[in-house]
């Protein structure tokens, strides 16, 4: 299996790499081209939502600043992406654009405390962003027109060791196997989305924080569906834990102590801009880490050196583009899936109740048993349930619950968005869950229940499973 992974590779990277040549089968060019290139950087930009509150998560205004700084003496990257970014984060990046880039912000309002947006100095054709396997994560579609041809780019930030858990055939459907984990999982529908909106004309571009190593089932899948990894197309090295050079990840993610540091270094690479070959296209330099060193400092930027405990990476895609390729840059008509639903009518007892339930269970009580009362299948669940509070520990003491709204009903049951919280902060935001009406009392539907709780585990118990 590994052999036939290597060759995937191989063939991959070859095609990234050779000469480009115009399309066509009579080996004559089909039409005048003219070489024009596109650079892709991507960032996690870092939320901060876990920095003392004190620090305004990790001083995410002057950390932005610093990024759009990066991008300005990197000459003005044509698409930027970011990930752990949020209404915080727009604020913060507005208040520098459109700058000396003339970029544009590229994002749909979207409630979360961990989304994508995009920046983009050149014309935007389309967005729209879409759920991924588990109550978490999202991948944000957007086409944009480069004097390179059309961009299809899908940003993504997919789930990390806080909330990976194994599959199941309901949270992880078809192109997903029973297999996989949830970040794999993730990783196959983001780069089915890319198949799904990309033309015979565009450039595919699935870049973000994979949150898994390059020998990792994720990136293996990915490069084994046509994906490349422009990192290792170019030639660049491995990254070395043990000096930091090719990593993007590692600094630490609650302080500014390692971001105001400039011989801090990261331990290991999870963050890609991934390319689908094109025979008139091929990676050149500058390609791999972005912004490696740091910086620039100044005294205006509260000593920050690295813009977040992710090191940005770049990709540039040299290509052969005609006439042809750029008249396929049209605006087509797009939307965002995963707004929360509007509210619907529901008695004012009943959203008393709903609420109750949801709040019995999810705010701190050192008895067990009373918070698993408003749970549907308690007695299945009640072992899985004190595990999970042994392993999370005081954070249990710190979490609370906020039923945003009400978006369905029948006789014997509410849909409802509500968010998690931590010390009143939000970390898991809008997801949607439901309440049945059991033996006449409200209680929060199993399966709701089971989509938070497995978060972060290896297990997940029987009853989860449909």
């Amino acid at each position: 299996m590994r052999a036939v992974r290597r060759a995937a590779v191989l063939i991959a990277i070859s095609a990234m790499t050779v000469s480009s040549c115009s399309p066509g089968s009579s080996g004559k060019p089909a039409a005048a081209t003219t070489t024009a290139t596109v650079r892709i950087v991507n960032q996690n930009l870092l939320h901060g939502t876990a920095c003392p509150p004190d620090t305004n998560r990790c001083d995410l205004p002057h950390r932005v600043a610093l990024f759009l700084r990066q991008l300005e003496r990197a000459k003005c990257p044509e698409i930027v992406a970011i990930e752990e970014g949020n209404r915080q984060t727009v604020t913060e990046l507005r208040k520098g654009l459109p700058g000396s880039c003339s970029y544009q912000l590229v994002y749909d309002d979207d409630p979360g405390q961990d989304r994508e947006i995009v920046l983009t100095s050149k014309r935007v054709l389309a967005s729209e962003r879409n759920r991924l396997a588990g109550p978490l994560r999202t991948a944000y579609w957007v086409r944009i027109a480069t004097a390179a041809g059309p961009v299809d780019l899908v940003a993504t930030h997919l789930a990390s060791g806080s909330d990976n858990r194994p599959c199941d055939r309901a949270t992880c459907s078809p192109p997903c196997l029973v297999a996989d984990t949830l970040n794999a999982c993730q990783g196959r529908q983001a780069a089915a989305l890319l198949r799904k909106v990309r033309t015979s004309h565009s450039i595919a571009v699935l870049a973000g924080d994979l949150n898994a190593k390059p020998n990792e089932p994720t990136i293996s899948d990915l490069v084994s569906a046509g994906l490349v990894d422009t990192h290792r197309a170019i030639g660049n090295a491995e990254c070395k834990p043990a000096t930091g050079a090719q990593c993007t990840s590692g600094r630490i993610d609650d302080s500014l102590v390692d971001m105001r540091n400039l011989a801090s270094h990261q331990n290991e690479r999870i963050d890609y801009v991934l390319v689908a070959p094109v025979a008139r296209c091929r990676v050149v330099r500058p390609t791999g880490i972005f912004a490696s060193r740091g910086g620039p400092t100044s005294d205006l930027l509260n000593g920050i050196v690295f813009p977040a405990d992710h090191s940005a990476v770049i990709a540039t895609i040299s290509c052969q583009t005609t006439s042809s390729d750029l008249a396929a840059a049209r605006t087509v008509v797009s939307t965002t899936t995963t707004r929360p639903a509007k509210s619907t009518q529901v008695s004012e007892a009943t959203k008393t109740a709903v609420t109750a339930a949801f709040t019995n269970l999810f705010a701190p009580n050192p008895d067990p048993d009373a918070q698993l009362s408003t749970v549907e299948n308690a007695a299945a669940l009640r072992e899985s349930f004190i595990a999970r509070k042994q392993q999370v520990g005081d954070l249990a003491t710190k979490t609370s619950v906020r039923v945003e709204s009400f978006t369905g009903a029948t006789a014997s049951t509410v849909d409802v968005t509500f968010s998690i919280l931590l010390d009143g902060n939000v970390v898991l935001d809008h997801l949607r869950g439901q309440a049945k009406l059991v033996d006449g009392r409200w209680v929060v539907a199993t399966s709701t229940y089971c989509q938070v709780a497995t978060l972060g585990t290896d297990t997940v118990p029987e009853v989860c499973h449909p």
